[in-house]
């Protein structure tokens, strides 16, 4: 039986290279359609409603969550120490991380979960944060940073979601500081769309107001968007 909804799962390169701006850009670019967020796994966080990535998001979107949400809704596991799942407190219950997915994308159109850290991020003793994604069948968007260091984490995090045999979106890369120079960025997207053969759809530079992004910005996640909304 094919599930009706469809997840699509933010993962990074590496942890703080900017999953939740990508996450609120992807709710953006949502607008008007049955999408939700989650971020099952919640950590370096002691109140979903001040400190935590669901909070940015329901600041910085129009009108808040969709669906009615909370912050404390999108989170099914909340740690305040920021360390890997495995590590920042009680053992996480991966089977009903699963379910607590699912049971969205079962009534929902269009699911993201932003992961926490990257795909080999552990989660319990025998799972990451790949195998979440693998177990509610998601397409993995990676959220990379622009400049030196980010070709091969990049072809890493691709070639670990290849050899599992998930399906992957693709990179979008950030540079929040604008730091890295337009050539760098051009360099970096070209090796890394050459030696993987997958597509970085483009750079997200500074966003100075988070609440209105720029159009070009949203564009580019659309594009990479069509096939979950053609």
């Amino acid at each position: 039986m094919t599930r009706p909804g469809k997840v699509i799962f933010i993962t990074g390169t590496d942890t703080d290279v900017g999953k939740t701006v990508l996450s609120l850009l992807v709710m953006r670019a949502l607008a008007g359609r049955d999408a939700v967020y989650l971020k099952p796994v919640q950590t370096g966080c002691s109140d979903p409603d001040a400190d935590s990535d669901p909070a940015f998001l329901h600041r910085h979107l129009p009108g808040g969550l969709p669906a009615g949400m909370i912050p404390a809704d999108c989170i099914h596991s909340l740690r305040p120490l920021p360390k890997a799942p495995l590590f920042a407190g009680d053992p996480v219950d991966f089977e009903a991380l699963r379910l607590f997915i699912d049971g969205h994308a079962a009534v929902h159109h269009i699911v993201v979960v932003e992961g926490a850290g990257g795909v080999l991020v552990p989660i319990t003793a025998d799972k990451t944060m790949l195998d979440l994604a693998l177990a509610t069948r998601s397409s993995i968007l990676v959220a990379g940073r622009a400049g030196l260091g980010t070709i091969n984490h990049t072809l890493l995090t691709f070639e670990a979601i290849a050899t599992r045999g998930a399906d992957c979106l693709g990179a979008v890369l950030l540079d929040p500081a604008d730091a890295v120079a337009e050539t760098d960025r051009a360099e970096n997207r070209k090796a890394i769309e050459l030696f993987s053969g997958r597509s970085v759809h483009g750079v997200i530079g500074r966003i100075q107001d988070p609440s209105h992004p720029d159009p070009r910005h949203l564009e580019c996640v659309r594009h990479l968007l069509s096939p979950f909304t053609d």
